[in-house]
């Protein structure tokens, strides 16, 4: 029988990153104006990644633009997670989707937190189908399908799919490559954090240590930072340190 973890202290994620929710239309709209796609890639399994997203896209909302959300779930379970969204259906109904039965980070408790304050929301699932497989050519072309082409598309991916050319680990095209290839106004940003903790399954599903990837070891004053060093992202979003969300439904 599943269990329903609470996850109500994730309420007050969106406090915890008051300089996403300042600073982040304003950045980003500097670099696409009128309209465009930005993609946030992010390290599965934390509380505070999915916080400043959602603070990001509470940002372009309440500057008027108009906006569409991308989330890495199942393509097919788009449909159930809008009755939610639009207030058809309640939380249990939500969480009876089998996709909420994965516990690799795209499932927990911060990312049911984020679906509570997309409430309204226009959002979409892009992954090709359940538990990721398809590749990274089915989430291109799963996104480009459902994009908005006068505004603003919204994007949280693993940071692998996020990517503008290849890893030199594996040499795939990701996600972030092929919308690329297809669009012009374009940006993808890195997620950085001091270090902590993040929920992953490597094997076991478990919170495991995460060392921080932020130069200094420290958050900088500018959340969303462009640069022009590297070809896999344009620039990065920091959320300081890291805590290890775990799964918002447990089997």
């Amino acid at each position: 029988m599943k269990k329903l973890v609470l996850p109500g202290m994730l309420a007050a994620l969106l406090l915890a990153t008051p300089g996403a929710q300042a600073s982040c239309h304003a950045a980003l709209k500097a670099r696409l104006p009128q309209s465009g796609t930005i993609i946030f890639g992010e390290m599965h399994g934390t509380r505070e990644i999915p916080a400043f997203f959602s603070a990001c896209v509470r940002d372009f909302i309440d500057h008027g633009e108009q906006v569409r959300v991308f989330l890495e779930f199942d393509a097919s379970d788009t449909e159930h997670t809008a009755k939610y969204l639009r207030g058809e259906i309640d939380e249990a109904a939500l969480l009876s989707s089998p996709r909420w039965l994965r516990h690799d980070g795209r499932t927990s408790q911060a990312i049911l937190e984020l679906h509570r304050a997309l409430k309204g929301v226009d959002v979409v699932g892009f992954a090709a189908e359940f538990n990721g497989a398809g590749g990274d050519a089915g989430m291109a072309e799963n996104f480009l399908k459902h994009r908005v082409a006068d505004g603003y598309n919204l994007v949280l991916v693993g940071n692998s799919h996020a990517r503008l050319i290849p890893s030199k680990s594996d040499g795939v095209q990701p996600y972030g490559q092929y919308v690329k290839a297809k669009l012009k106004d374009v940006i993808s940003l890195d997620a950085r954090y001091t270090g902590g903790e993040a929920w992953a399954c490597a094997p076991y599903c478990e919170a495991v240590p995460a060392s921080g990837n932020e130069p200094g070891g420290t958050t900088p004053a500018k959340r969303i930072r462009f640069t022009g060093k590297g070809r896999a992202f344009n620039g990065y979003f920091s959320v300081g340190a890291i805590s290890a969300s775990p799964p918002a439904v447990e089997k």
